[in-house]
């Protein structure tokens, strides 16, 4: 019997990847562990499966940001990242990239305004997966914590990044404009369920297009 596909969830550690994923299953109470635990803790990777699901959830441990973790224990968490990947990319129909919008500018500031030589993690992911040629979109959660202003701002600021990076990053408008050659953003709010609707749509219609092609 062939196994379900794979939809990856990526991200640094406290964006909201577990948070995302238990609203994404139809039945979260049987996910073992509770979302908003500490950051860096998901170390295992096991898909999700449930019986009313399409494809499988693999939440992916988180880097970054990882107040009491040592530069050796991230390493090994990124590599660990970057081998089941590598391994399994043929299995997967599409990849989420989890930011937190209150934190993206930071990102910024640290790794390509003060330091030219870096790139960010959110846009090194963001290539890595482009290299397998995985359909990808970025969910820019937390949308709510901000003003309209604010929100603008700072998602101007990741769409420019990007650009240096040639990394072709638009808004999500519409489905049929969904492709390999962009890689399109998604405003979103775990906590009030902003757009879930959306992101759920881009899932099943990417799903179907794996299908097609399988």
């Amino acid at each position: 019997m062939k196994e379900k596909p794979l939809l990856l969830i990526i991200g640094n550690s406290n964006v909201g990847k577990s948070s995302i994923t238990r609203l994404l299953v139809p039945n979260p109470k049987e996910l073992k562990g509770k979302s908003g635990k500490k950051p860096g803790s998901t170390l295992l990777i096991k898909p999700i499966n449930q019986h009313n699901m399409p494809y499988q959830i693999v939440d992916l441990p988180g880097f970054g940001y990882m107040k009491h973790a040592s530069k050796r224990r991230e390493e090994h968490i990124k590599r660990k990242m970057v081998l089941y990947i590598e391994k399994h990319h043929q299995d997967c129909f599409l990849a989420l990239i989890i930011i937190n919008i209150l934190r993206i500018e930071d990102e910024i500031q640290k790794y390509y305004i003060n330091n030219q030589v870096t790139i960010p993690l959110t846009f090194e992911l963001i290539n890595f997966l482009k290299e397998f040629e995985l359909p990808t979109v970025i969910v820019v959660n937390k949308i709510d914590k901000l003003s309209h202003f604010d929100k603008t701002k700072k998602l101007s600021l990741l769409v420019k990044t990007a650009k240096d990076y040639n990394i072709p990053l638009s808004e999500f408008n519409e489905i049929k404009n969904l492709s390999k050659d962009s890689i399109s953003y998604i405003e979103f709010s775990a906590l009030k369920k902003i757009n879930l609707h959306d992101l759920k749509k881009i899932i099943r219609f990417l799903l179907i297009k794996s299908d097609s092609f399988s």
